[in-house]
């Protein structure tokens, strides 16, 4: 068989050499050791230059220029004016107007009885009078406003073209002569049987009710008392007995204060190790003296030289004319409703009497017809189909048998041989290391041929080698 590593003697996929970690799929990786980990050497960094810029300002000797982005990129162009689509005229339909809907067809007018007044009681009056005065008067209080000026409109000035009666809605939805819809409608008819009602249903029917077999009661054992005297020795009083132990002797210190003949010793560590040392004035940089700079300064900006002053016009006051603007000319009253729209002689329908219908001419008594047909009929109360609480007893024997203990079978399973590696139990013994760092097996029946009788020794794993 020769040499083989733990990733190929084992058999569970779980095993593997630390230097080929398992992956999914089944497959293991190739060899971590690499020659970065063994060869690289560090190398010296140095420090990066500063990305700041130069804290001085920027000079420039040009002149202020006016131009922007703006106006050398966006050129002013001619505009068009826009196309307006001119609509067609407006054209009458052609024929009279049917005024019947469905409304009118399938709802006719019904005559009812006038419903009788109901009288509520007058409103509900307090004798005393209400003395108070609500928040809304005490927080939120008159105060004297100013009135404003109202804006005055221009002059209504009439149009010059004349008026053609014709609107959008007019132009955009023409009338299209389209037959009534279907109506939908139900029947009001109601669907009634003659047959009498059948009370029974599949539960009725089907169901069968069967007696409950008596439950097996299991005897209770009697109580017997034992023999022996109750001796009253636990196992406390037993195992733990009193020991014979001297006093524990005080820890606390004795609180008699030290004393020493010796004199006072004043040198601390503060005093022997920081002395006065005879320090110099520090270095003070004085700045050069203020010089005034040669010419005389311009005190004339972009803004004095460019947005130059310009008289101010007071805003014309827009008050409305005194009392009402008369416009010259007749009023001309005619629109398209009263020129398309005329009225017509429609007289109201009248109703119409049944056939041999006679009115009763008798007071009504206070009894409608619901009270006296309607005769109360006594109704026994439905039987409960709930079954009985009484449990079911059986005397045979509990079957504890179930379909995993009938048809699961305990199986065998193998021990991977990788997981006993290196132990008594195993099957391999070990051979070396090679210079990947895996170690190397070998089974035991031919580990004499290979390297001779006896155990062999665990070898030493080079300098850089990380072992399995």
């Amino acid at each position: 068989m020769g040499k083989r590593c733990i990733c190929e003697i084992c058999t569970c996929g779980r095993h593997h050499c630390p230097h080929r970690p398992w992956r999914p799929g089944g497959d293991y990786g190739e060899c971590l050791v690499t020659s970065y980990n063994t060869a690289y050497k560090p190398h010296p960094l140095q420090p990066r230059e500063s990305c700041k810029p130069d804290q001085s300002a920027l000079h420039s000797d040009e002149p202020l220029s006016d131009k922007t982005t703006f106006r050398t990129d966006y050129i002013k162009h001619p505009l068009d004016k826009p196309f307006v689509h001119a609509h067609e005229p407006y054209r009458r339909p052609e024929g009279d107007l049917d005024t019947l809907t469905s409304y009118h067809r399938d709802y006719t007018e019904k005559h009812a009885p006038p419903a009788q007044m109901v009288k509520h009681d007058g409103q509900r009056q307090l004798p005393a009078k209400f003395e108070g005065e609500p928040t809304y008067k005490i927080d939120y209080r008159k105060w004297p406003l100013e009135r404003q000026q109202a804006k005055h409109p221009d002059a209504w000035v009439p149009p010059t073209q004349p008026f053609e009666g014709q609107s959008t809605f007019t132009r955009d939805f023409r009338k299209y002569n389209e037959p009534p819809r279907k109506s939908m409608k139900p029947n009001e008819a109601h669907q009634m049987s003659d047959a009498p009602f059948d009370g029974q249903t599949g539960y009725r029917d089907d169901y069968i009710r069967h007696p409950f077999q008596p439950r097996d009661v299991k005897e209770k054992e009697q109580y017997k008392s034992s023999n022996v005297p109750f001796d009253g020795l636990t196992t406390f009083n037993r195992d733990y007995t009193k020991k014979n132990a001297p006093k524990t002797e005080s820890c606390k210190p004795n609180s008699e204060a030290f004393q020493s003949d010796a004199p006072l010793d004043d040198l601390t560590t503060f005093k022997n190790d920081y002395r006065k040392w005879n320090g110099e004035r520090p270095y003070v940089h004085h700045p050069d003296q203020y010089r005034k700079p040669e010419g005389e300064m311009d005190h004339n900006t972009t803004h004095r030289l460019q947005y130059k002053p310009h008289p101010l016009q007071k805003v014309a006051l827009m008050k409305p004319g005194e009392g009402r603007v008369m416009i010259p000319g007749e009023f001309n009253g005619l629109t398209n409703y009263k020129s398309d729209y005329k009225p017509w002689g429609i007289q109201r329908e009248q109703p119409k009497a049944r056939d041999g219908w006679v009115p009763n001419n008798v007071p009504f008594d206070g009894t409608p017809t619901y009270k006296a047909h309607y005769i109360p009929h006594a109704i026994a109360p439905s039987k409960s189909m709930k079954p009985d609480a009484s449990a079911l007893m059986s005397d045979a024997p509990f079957d504890d048998k179930t379909m995993y203990r009938t048809e699961y079978v305990k199986k065998h399973a193998d021990i991977c041989p990788a997981a006993v590696i290196d132990t008594k139990s195993s099957k391999y013994a070990y051979v070396e290391t090679d210079g990947r760092g895996h170690k190397q097996y070998v089974p035991v029946f031919e580990q004499t041929s290979i390297l001779g009788t006896g155990t062999p020794s665990m070898p030493k794993i080079p300098a850089g080698m990380v072992a399995a």
